[in-house]
């Protein structure tokens, strides 16, 4: 096997450079601290999910093997889902791997792909801007209520929406730049497609 077999891979017709680099955008590979700040939704992300499933098996265990369920664990494990749906989101945004349609872009003359991306992103910076000040407003909103359970600030609860929208606008932000100032840098959509979809 040469060295060429192994930096790039040949899936569906597709030639792909290394998994690892597709992945990770030229802004990631260059400033560490953007790295560091994906790696920490990444790993919260993780551990919200296992605390997920030990709230919600802890609460099944009680509830039917001891009889006398935890009332908060239900309350805690609602919220730990909220958080982990949009630092997940957020995740997600910062690969650029949410679910697209990306089937006219693929058959499209690469300018055109790329101005329908960068219009793509311009309406998801939009939305995010919108959705980061509803979820703040919200928070102001419910100040001073607390969650009947854990007497948590009901405030947290809406702080998950605004801060993983605003990690989304974040993160679509510095995709719109990248595509801006380094268009280069930006994988042919058809190769993007392939690598998401494992061909």
């Amino acid at each position: 096997m040469t060295d060429a077999t192994d930096d790039q891979t040949q899936r569906g017709g597709v030639e792909l450079p290394p998994k690892t680099e597709a992945i990770r955008d030229v802004l990631e590979r260059r400033h560490p601290a953007y790295e560091w700040m994906i790696n920490i939704e990444r790993v919260i992300s993780s551990v919200l999910l296992v605390g997920v499933f030990a709230l919600v098996l802890t609460q099944v265990f009680t509830r039917y093997v001891l009889g006398s369920p935890l009332t908060w664990t239900e309350e805690a494990s609602r919220l730990a889902l909220v958080w982990l749906a949009f630092l997940a989101a957020a995740f997600v945004s910062s690969r650029r791997a949410h679910i697209t349609v990306d089937l006219i872009a693929t058959v499209l003359p690469r300018a055109a792909a790329r101005a329908i991306g960068m219009l793509a992103q311009v309406l998801v910076i939009l939305a995010a801007a919108f959705l980061t000040y509803a979820g703040f407003s919200m928070m102001l909103v419910v100040a001073g209520i607390d969650l009947a359970a854990t007497r948590l600030p009901t405030a947290v609860l809406y702080a998950a929406a605004t801060v993983g929208f605003a990690l989304i606008l974040i993160h679509s932000l510095l995709a719109l730049y990248m595509q801006v100032r380094y268009p280069a840098e930006e994988p042919d959509p058809s190769v993007k497609a392939a690598e998401l979809e494992g061909l």
